[in-house]
Formats: C-alpha cells, structure tokens, sequence
C-alpha cells in the first residue's frame, strides 16, 4: 500500500517530535523551557508547509502551500531571535511583520508559475519594510546632518582652489 505525501510528513513530524519528548523525558537531551521553545510550534507548520511542497517533486500547481510557509516560516525565526533577545528589539525588527507575506508571495512566484502580478505586491511589501528600515536609520543618524555643512564648509575653506590664469 503506497502511503500518501501528507500522511507521510504528517508521520515524520510526530515521530520526529515523539523521538526528541522521549530523549527529553529520558534526560539525554535538555528539553528547552516553553518561554523559549514557543516558536518551535510555529516553525513545525512552516517545515511541513514547506516538506509538502518539495516532497510531491515540487509541482507547481502545489506552490501555493509554499505560501503560508514561507509567512510561518520567517515569523517563527523572528520570534525565535525575539525570545532570545528578551523582545529588546521588537521596536526595530517589526518590518520583518511585513517580509513574511512578501517572502511567501516570492516562494509562490519563484517555484510556480512565475506570474508577474505576484510581484506587485512583492515588491510593495518590501519596499515597505525597506523604507521603514531607512527610517529608522535616518532618525538615527539624523542628529548628525550638521556634520554635512561641516564638512562642505571645511572643503570651501581648504578645498583645491584653480587660479584664474594661472597652470
């Protein structure tokens, strides 16, 4: 009897997860603490999302599965960075809210059909992000725009002159 794909990752996850509660309860590995490993219950979807897709030969009318994995898939790594770093960050890192649906998007593109529609709200999305990052960074760097007319005034003074007239 051929097994199905999905009941085959279906399988593989809950003999990977039954494998890794064992070793834990048997004290052979650590078993992370739940303020920590929460994101592990996003990242299992996104993996599966993602075995589904690569597991059927990477057909492309199943591309679209590649989209919520893709969304689960960076929003479990930014909670896994966030948790680690106490949630210290969240201020600057919430664009990565707006690349998850973009990478998804990109994913569809990328390995199904190659739509250019898929691209407009790509790029939006990205740009979005992007030019909330530089925002950011220019408010940062922003105190210190008077360093432009120091050194503009710095190179009128000092700056190569050509005399008229003169080689």
């Amino acid at each position: 009897m051929k097994t199905k794909p999905a009941n085959a990752i279906t399988g593989l996850i809950f003999v990977i997860t039954g494998m890794f509660i064992l070793l834990a309860n048997l004290e052979i590995i650590p078993m992370p603490r739940a303020s920590v490993a929460w994101p592990a219950f996003i990242l299992l979807p996104a993996v599966g999302f993602h075995a589904g897709f690569f597991l059927s030969g990477r057909k492309r009318e199943l591309a679209g599965l590649l989209v919520p994995g893709g969304i689960l898939l960076v929003i479990s790594l930014l909670f896994f960075f966030e948790t680690a770093t106490s949630f210290s960050y969240s201020g600057h890192t919430w664009p990565v809210y707006l690349l998850a649906p973009a990478f998804g998007l990109f994913e569809l593109w990328y390995f199904g059909k190659r739509e250019k529609g898929l691209l407009i709200p790509i790029s939006i999305l990205t740009g979005i992000a992007v030019f909330s990052w530089g925002e950011m960074l220019m408010s940062a760097v922003g105190r210190l725009w008077p360093v432009i007319f120091i050194l503009i005034g710095v190179y009128l003074l000092f700056g190569r002159r050509k005399a008229k007239g003169i080689d």
